[in-house]
């Protein structure tokens, strides 16, 4: 094309004490003279078109004199695979048709506030950006983790006005709470227990990325159930046993549990908390249905609800608890609050339709990430599913389900390494299974089809 032009590469060592020395592109003005500042310059070998670089010039003085030669910062050239004393093609281009849809910045060991990331964000329009670089900008620092353009990754681009911002913190308070219910002893479709699909699938995951990209969160772990109690009146119950109970809308006992297994740590191998954690999750389920057991008391028995009867909401609220506060004692670096709920089911829950609004409003105003991770298989329906209580459960009168869909908080399905040799190897799994008879009447249908149909 006209306006590209061959130079030759050199390159330079960053001095950010040295104006000239701290830009990433140094060029002779005199081999461009259409170009002035703030041009956007695209830099690539002649026999390479995976790798074009895109810089933005910050300086254009006569102190480079080289002629039909341009320098590129070392590490930029390193990246992006630009060998120095070689020819490359140099282009200006236009902003708008490289511009980014989306940019990924990662921090740590930082405090940042909604203003700062507003001051940011403003800082960073109408510039180039390209992987792995380095920000830096009213004291905040800040490294470009993925940039998207038209639905595709690329490896550098324009930020405009229309371009999203989305901060991403390696050094965050996190909950982990995992719903110990009935589900959890039972076996997936593929022969594992949900207790191994949660720890040793899921958490094992999640902790051996946490180490690929040098995240150091503080982190809480928390098992939680509600035990139900097989009793009509309280007076079944011993005494010391009361205060502890309560009665949901269906007139049942029940009582809910906690245990903590980690609280506000930060490790980098997490592999002796994935030990710690198996241990306490084998004992838990004959320590809480065997909790208040004592020599010459008798107590009703005792069972572990299902994930869509459990405390969901409740534990949700015990993080709200928590997370409300922030600005007592506030920790000055660290940024972000997540809570992570692991559960063995669907992602159906029966809740209160009151508990759930107060819910909702307090996770939005407190800006708390609330993520559910189902281990069960993904229903036919939409998920997660809140079923809210029937106010008429003990009257004559028949009134429908009411239903709601929380869009406030994130939900995925995990799934585990069989599915994925499964779908590598190209078996179809479906998610419908009907019985024998109705396929193989089906089948029969089928044929008679092809028959009927043939000359």
């Amino acid at each position: 094309m006209e306006n590209e032009k061959i130079k030759k590469l050199h390159v330079h060592k960053r001095n950010p004490q040295d104006a000239f020395l701290g830009n990433d592109i140094l060029i002779n003005p005199k081999d461009f003279p259409d170009v002035v500042l703030r041009d956007i310059l695209e830099i690539h070998h002649s026999d390479s078109d995976n790798s074009r670089l895109l810089l933005q010039v910050t300086t254009v003085t006569g102190e480079f004199q080289q002629k039909d030669t341009i320098s590129i910062e070392h590490s930029i050239a390193s990246s992006f695979h630009l060998k120095p004393y070689n020819n490359v093609v140099v282009k200006k281009v236009d902003p708008k048709a490289v511009a980014l849809d989306l940019v990924e910045l990662l921090f740590k060991d930082q405090y940042f506030s909604r203003s700062d990331f507003w001051r940011l964000r403003d800082s960073l329009s109408n510039t180039c950006a390209y992987l792995n670089m380095k920000l830096e900008a009213y004291d905040m620092r800040a490294q470009v983790y993925e940039l998207w353009s038209k639905g595709e990754r690329v490896t550098c681009g324009v930020i405009n006005s229309d371009t999203r911002v989305v901060f991403r913190s390696s050094t965050s308070v996190v909950q982990i709470f995992i719903q110990m219910s009935s589900e959890m002893w039972d076996f997936d479709l593929y022969g594992d227990l949900y207790i191994e699909k949660a720890v040793d699938g899921f958490l094992t995951d999640l902790f051996a990325k946490w180490k690929e990209q040098n995240c150091l969160h503080d982190v809480t772990i928390v098992l939680f159930s509600r035990t139900f109690y097989e009793a009509q009146y309280i007076e079944e119950f011993p005494v010391f046993m009361r205060d502890c109970l309560q009665v949901d809308y269906m007139g049942r006992f029940y009582e809910d549990f906690y245990r903590i297994i980690i609280q506000n740590e930060r490790y980098e191998d997490w592999t002796t908390t994935i030990k710690k954690l198996r241990k306490c999750i084998n004992q838990y389920q004959d320590y809480v249905l065997k909790y208040h057991e004592r020599p010459g008391e008798k107590i009703p028995k005792a069972y572990n609800s299902t994930a869509a009867q459990g405390n969901f909401l409740e534990t949700l609220n015990m993080t709200l608890n928590l997370f409300e506060k922030y600005y007592f004692d506030r920790n000055f670096d660290r940024t972000g609050k997540v809570a992570v709920v692991i559960t063995p089911g669907p992602g159906v829950f029966e809740v209160d339709r009151q508990l759930t609004n107060i819910t909702k409003q307090r996770t939005i105003d407190c800006g708390v990430g609330s993520d559910l991770v189902c281990m069960g298989e993904q229903p036919l329906h939409a998920a997660p599913l809140f079923k809210f209580h029937s106010k008429s459960q003990k009257s004559d009168l028949e009134v429908g389900d009411d239903y709601n869909i929380p869009h406030w908080m994130n939900h995925s399905f995990y799934i585990s390494k069989h599915q994925i040799e499964a779908r590598l190897q190209g078996s179809f799994v479906p998610r419908i299974k009907p019985p024998p008879e109705i396929v193989s009447f089906n089948f029969i249908i089928f044929l008679y089809l092809i028959f009927s149909l043939s000359p």
